[in-house]
């Protein structure tokens, strides 16, 4: 038996995390067309902690492998390399599948689309109850239907709407629904990919605010992913910045906001829309993410950095003090 971590460690660990994708062509085409196998690093040896009860936020621009860590750490996409530990429980490994199998109850996810992750055919009341009897949480129609009308009710819904399908709500509603079936199995530990991008404006603030209001009650902790910095600003504890598959930088929710320290975090904070309208000068993110099948050589940043010197174009840099960059940490990488 795996025992549990001490009360101050970390509740969630990913180390090394890795993901390939193969995207060759089919085998006839490469043999006529002389071609050579390819393959695409989602994700390339990305490690984080996450503590019991904080928002923890991966953010980068699409195509950076947010989503990918998501489903390799809920267990819905099986890395190529790397682990991930839940209360001290591994995911990977096949000798605690008993384990794993129990931690399961306490993950679940909320998806970016409230209305694809719902099933069309279920009335709301089957999908919320789904994850109560695949895990035989309550036994008993009646106190089945008394819990998920609590569920409705927590969420800011009537236990009415539980006779109702995914269609006849709105898109704020639905995914109100989705965190209801998400709370339905006593989770712990939630990650959320995207969970407001699909709503308006003035919902998303609504569904934010509820989302934090259940995390207090609750003591929920969060994996949050998203691009729109806004709305990190507003969730997370700590900020893990992604790029092309890695973690360029890892920091403090008001510390990143306040003092950026990778150049493309800054880059990123450029971007956004300055409301204060303080007049300083502003320089959004250019050019686009490579192809992360023929990625650039060393740091996969230095073709848009405005720091980049020789050094970046043939060594990848190591996290130091939070920072993956050779000019933040020139003189201490050099000193390694």
């Amino acid at each position: 038996m795996s025992q549990l971590p001490p009360p101050d460690a970390a509740f969630v660990q990913v180390r090394d995390l890795k993901r390939v994708f193969d995207v060759s062509k089919p085998w006839l085409n490469r043999v006529l067309e002389h071609a050579p196998k390819q393959y695409l690093k989602a994700v390339d040896g990305v490690s984080f902690d996450i503590r019991k009860g904080e928002t923890f936020a991966l953010v980068g621009e699409s195509g950076s492998g947010k989503s990918t860590v998501a489903r390799m750490v809920v267990g819905l996409l099986p890395p190529s390399g790397g682990t991930v530990s839940i209360a001290g429980i591994s995911m990977n490994d096949v000798a605690v599948a008993q384990e794993r199998q129990r931690m399961r109850r306490r993950i679940q996810m909320i998806f970016q689309d409230p209305y694809a992750s719902l099933n069309p055919r279920w009335r709301v009341g089957r999908i919320i109850a789904e994850p109560i009897r695949a895990f035989d949480i309550i036994e008993g129609e009646g106190d089945i239907t008394a819990r998920i009308g609590e569920l409705l009710t927590l969420v800011g819904l009537h236990p009415d709407d539980a006779k109702k399908f995914p269609h006849e709500f709105s898109g704020g509603q639905r995914q109100r629904i989705a965190i209801a079936r998400a709370l339905a199995s006593n989770a712990e530990f939630i990650v959320c990919d995207e969970p407001t991008s699909a709503l308006d404006v003035s919902v998303q603030a609504q569904i934010l605010n509820l989302m934090r209001d259940l995390q207090q009650k609750f003591g929920l902790t969060y994996l949050f992913i998203s691009h729109n910095l806004a709305v990190v600003r507003h969730m997370a504890t700590r900020i893990g910045v992604m790029y092309l598959g890695r973690l360029v930088e890892v920091s403090e929710g008001k510390q990143l906001f306040s003092a950026p320290r990778h150049p493309y975090t800054r880059m990123l904070l450029d971007a956004v829309p300055d409301l204060a309208m303080v007049g300083k000068a502003r320089e959004g993110v250019k050019g686009e993410i490579p192809n992360p099948i023929n990625p650039p050589s060393g740091c996969t940043f230095h073709p848009r950095c405005p720091l980049a010197f020789d050094r970046c174009k043939v060594e990848n840099p190591a996290v130091i003090d939070g920072v993956a960059c050779h000019a933040v940490n020139g003189d201490r990488a050099a000193a390694a």
